[in-house]
């Protein structure tokens, strides 16, 4: 850390020089990546256009199209939320200076953004509802950081529960687990009856088939199902959200897949 502070401490000093002439980027480093302030506090791209009236300078480096143009998971479904569910998810990161929010392991943010906007979403609404700090609500919902949980591979189940049988669940987040658990192993079983028929040609890779995108890093992070036949997989999601909406999974309505 004190070599990449030296580093972005020298890049801040040298940008007169180097914006005035320009250069691509090589190796692993950039000198456009530097202190924004001079008390060294933030950091972050010394040509990004807002720091320039909104002229874009990242051309200076070779790379502009590549570093307007990618963006991680998280910030991807960051952008999808609302104002106030993105102020209230960057509760979390209060205090963080820009080396420990920059971090993967140290910024809890980055696990929880990929539960997905329409889970974050509610969840949002539920803490300003309630006058709940973002710890209070991840306090109050344990599954959210719990690892027995994958935020990406288990996001469909969640969001299939808060979509389906929020309101039969209530808020209570025992109830939820509870329910997410038998609606994967729903999908268990519909996976099994179908059995080597989802793996019949033609095969398709899942996120090219038109499911959600939820329901394919399900079935790619859980499943481990990349490709398979379409029709079958169709079948499955239908079944199993048939079974969910006449109140199986709440215990409402009894009765297993497989359907009649």
């Amino acid at each position: 850390m004190s070599s990449l502070k030296r580093e972005f401490r020298e890049n801040r000093e040298l940008f007169p020089e180097n914006r005035r002439f320009g250069r691509p980027v090589v190796g692993f480093s950039c000198w456009a990546l530097g202190y924004l302030d001079p008390k060294g506090v933030q950091i972050g791209c010394l040509l990004h256009p807002a720091r320039h009236g909104g002229e874009d300078l990242r051309h200076l480096t070779g790379y502009r199209e590549k570093c307007a143009r990618e963006s991680c998971l998280q910030a991807k479904h960051f952008e999808r939320l609302s104002p106030h569910a993105q102020s209230f998810w960057l509760g979390i990161t209060e205090g963080l200076g820009s080396f420990y929010y920059s971090s993967r392991r140290a910024n809890p943010l980055f696990h929880l953004l990929l539960w997905g906007p329409a889970v974050l979403e509610k969840l949002a609404a539920r803490g300003r509802t309630q006058s709940l700090h973002v710890t209070e609500l991840v306090h109050h919902y344990p599954f959210l950081v719990h690892e027995r949980w994958n935020p990406r591979g288990h996001r469909f189940l969640m969001e299939t529960i808060f979509d389906e049988c929020r309101k039969a669940l209530g808020w209570d987040s025992q109830r939820i687990e509870e329910a997410a658990q038998r609606l994967h192993e729903a999908v268990c079983r519909e996976i099994a009856r179908v059995g080597e028929g989802l793996f019949r040609p033609p095969l398709v890779y899942v996120h090219r088939m038109g499911l959600s995108a939820a329901f394919a890093d399900y079935l790619r992070g859980i499943h481990g199902i990349f490709k398979a036949n379409s029709r079958g997989l169709f079948h499955i999601k239908d079944r199993t959200l048939r079974w969910v909406r006449r109140g199986a999974i709440t215990g409402d309505s009894p009765g297993d897949p497989p359907f009649s």
